[in-house]
């Protein structure tokens, strides 16, 4: 379901076809093999590298924009908690300064140290 969304990607950018290919087959395998959780599937930006044997920093990024505007992939900002557990957000602007720990009742700052890019499914769920 979620690879046959890269054919028209790969269609139109053949010049990154085979990066797309491998994400598209990479989907398909774990699809196959763990059905609906690969809608939970998280990515950081390592993996999404390794997956697209991008290259270079750029390359990803170029990649990873294709992905997002192809509706693929969505970016999402996870703030880490000292408890382990987190919260995301849509956007690095939308992060705040500060935010609760539930698990700890504390107060975390945001900062460089305790923030994940990652990304994920975009599904047909609202929000």
């Amino acid at each position: 379901m979620f690879a046959e969304k890269l054919s028209p990607l790969i269609d139109n950018f053949p010049q990154h076809a085979e990066a797309l290919r491998r994400m598209e087959a990479y989907l398909g395998d774990f699809e196959s093999r763990r059905g609906n959780a690969v809608r939970n599937m998280r990515l950081d930006p390592s993996r999404m590298f390794e997956i697209l044997q991008a290259g270079s920093t750029s390359r990803l990024a170029g990649l990873v924009a294709i992905l997002i505007e192809g509706r693929v992939f969505r970016r999402q900002v996870l703030v880490r908690f000292p408890s382990g557990s987190g919260i995301t957000f849509p956007s690095y602007a939308e992060l705040p300064n500060v935010i609760r720990d539930p698990d700890r009742d504390i107060d975390v700052e945001v900062t460089q140290d305790n923030i994940e890019a990652s990304y994920v499914l975009v599904t047909n769920e609202i929000g």
